[in-house]
C-alpha cells in the first residue's frame, strides 16, 4: 500500500527544549516521516499558552500542560497529565495513525477514537513501579487499550510482556548516521572517556563512571572523564567521599552545549561509556559508534543488543566499578587499532534512520492501517 499517511506523534516534551532520548527519537522520527512525504502533526506540551505553528512541513500543536499544585504535591508529573492536554487536538482531527510516546498520550488517543501505536520508551521493572504505582496503572492501561504496542529492544519487549501480559513488537530508534561524520583514526592527545548522559539521573551510572576513572588511572595515567550532557554530578562526588575528590580532579564538565557540539565530542573521545541500568536502548552508544568511537556499556537492558560485537565495544557486569574500569581499559586498546573507526561506523548503520529504522516505522504504520481496514466492523 503506497501513498502519504496522516500521522500524529504525541509526547509532552520536544527537542531541543528537552534533550533526552525520547525527545531525540521524536525529532528524528518526524524528520524521517516528513522527508518521506507524510503529513505530520506533533502534539506536544508547553508551560505557556496553547498554540499551533507550522514549521518545515510539520504542524506543531502545543498544548498548555501545567500540573496544578495540589496534584504536584501528590507526585503527579506533567507526563501523567499530558493526556488531558492532548485530548482536544486528537478529538478534532482524524489521523491514519497516532504514535503515542507516553501512556497518558496513548490513552488520550484511544479516548479520541484514533488508531494508536503506543511505544513503551523505558525498560519497566518492579523496582521502578514500586516507587510510583501510578506509573504502573497508566502503562498497564495504555498497553491494554492501544491498537498496537512496541518496545525499543528485545529485552524491553520481554519485560513489557512479562509485566503487562501483551508482548509488544520491537521498533527501535536510531541515528541519522549522516549527521555523525566518523573520525579518521585514533584521536591524538590524552585519553578522553566520554559520559554522554544526564548526570543527575542516578540510573545513568555517573557514580560508577567516577569510581572507574579513579581505578583506571592506575593503568592509564592521564585518562580523563568528560561529562557531556545535562544534570549536576556533584551529588555523586559527595556520595563517593574521598574517592569523589580524586575523581573530580580527573573530570572535565563539558555541559550540554548545543546539539551541533555532540558529533564532535564523540569524534574527539577515545571511548564512550554508558554504565546505566534498566536502559531500554542506549542511543548514545549508536551515536558514538556512528562517529567511529568504540563504546562500553553494562550488561543490562537493551544495551548488549547494540554492543554485540567485541570489535566495536566491551560490556561489563552492572554496578561494578572495577569491571567498568577493566572494560574501559580493553576498549582503549580497541580505540588504538586503526581499523576500529570503520568497524564502528559500519556497525552503527544497523540503526540508520534513512535506510533501516525509518522504513521499519513506515511498515509498522502501514501494517496497522491495513489490519484495521481488514477488520470487520
Amino acid at each position: 500500500m503506497n501513498g502519504s499517511l496522516r500521522i500524529a506523534v504525541v509526547h509532552p516534551f520536544s527537542w531541543p527544549e528537552v534533550r533526552r532520548g525520547g525527545e531525540r527519537y521524536l525529532d528524528d522520527l518526524v524528520w524521517y516521516l516528513t522527508e518521506a512525504g507524510h503529513a505530520v502533526d506533533v502534539v506536544t506540551g508547553t508551560t505557556g499558552p496553547s498554540f499551533d505553528a507550522a514549521r518545515g512541513g510539520v504542524t506543531e500543536r502545543r498544548r498548555r500542560n501545567v500540573v496544578p499544585a495540589r496534584l504536584s504535591r501528590r507526585n503527579v508529573s506533567p507526563v501523567d497529565t499530558f493526556g488531558w492536554a492532548a485530548l482536544r487536538p486528537l478529538l478534532r482531527r482524524r489521523y491514519d495513525v497516532v504514535h503515542a510516546l507516553t501512556p497518558s498520550a496513548a490513552l488520550a488517543a484511544r479516548a479520541a477514537g484514533q488508531r494508536t501505536l503506543y511505544t513503551v520508551l523505558g525498560h519497566p521493572t518492579e523496582e521502578q513501579f514500586g516507587r510510583r504505582p501510578l506509573d504502573r496503572r497508566l502503562v498497564a492501561a495504555a498497553v491494554r487499550r492501544a491498537s498496537a504496542v512496541t518496545a525499543l529492544s528485545d529485552a524491553s519487549a520481554r519485560q513489557v510482556g512479562a509485566m503487562f501480559g501483551r508482548p509488544p513488537d520491537v521498533l527501535s530508534p536510531g541515528v541519522r548516521v549522516s549527521r555523525f561524520p566518523p573520525k579518521d583514526g585514533p584521536p591524538p592527545g590524552e585519553a578522553r572517556i566520554l559520559f554522554s548522559a544526564d548526570a543527575s539521573d542516578a540510573r545513568k551510572g555517573v557514580v560508577l563512571a567516577l569510581e572507574a576513572i579513579v581505578e583506571l588511572a592506575v593503568r592509564r595515567p592521564g585518562a580523563r572523564l568528560a561529562l557531556s550532557g545535562t544534570g549536576d554530578h556533584r551529588w555523586a562526588l559527595d556520595q563517593l567521599g574521598e574517592v569523589g575528590g580524586r575523581a573530580e580532579a580527573m573530570t572535565d564538565v563539558l555541559g550540554p552545549g548545543v546539539p551541533d557540539d555532540v558529533p564532535r565530542r564523540y569524534r574527539e573521545a577515545t571511548v564512550t561509556v554508558l554504565p546505566a541500568r534498566d536502559e531500554a536502548f542506549g542511543l548514545a552508544l549508536v551515536e558514538s559508534l556512528a562517529s567511529g568511537t568504540p563504546v562500553v556499556c553494562s550488561k543490562d537492558g537493551g544495551m548488549p543488543e547494540i554492543v554485540d560485537d567485541p570489535c566495536i565495544g566491551v560490556t561489563f557486569s552492572p554496578r561494578d566499578a572495577g569491571a567498568l574500569a577493566g572494560a574501559i581499559d580493553a576498549a582503549m586498546d580497541l580505540a588504538a587499532d586503526p581499523g576500529t573507526p570503520e568497524r564502528c561506523t559500519r556497525h552503527a548503520r544497523r540503526w540508520d534512520w534513512e535506510t533501516v529504522v525509518g522504513p521499519a516505522h513506515e511498515a509498522c504504520y502501514r501494517g496497522l492501517v491495513a489490519r484495521r481496514r481488514a477488520t470487520p466492523t
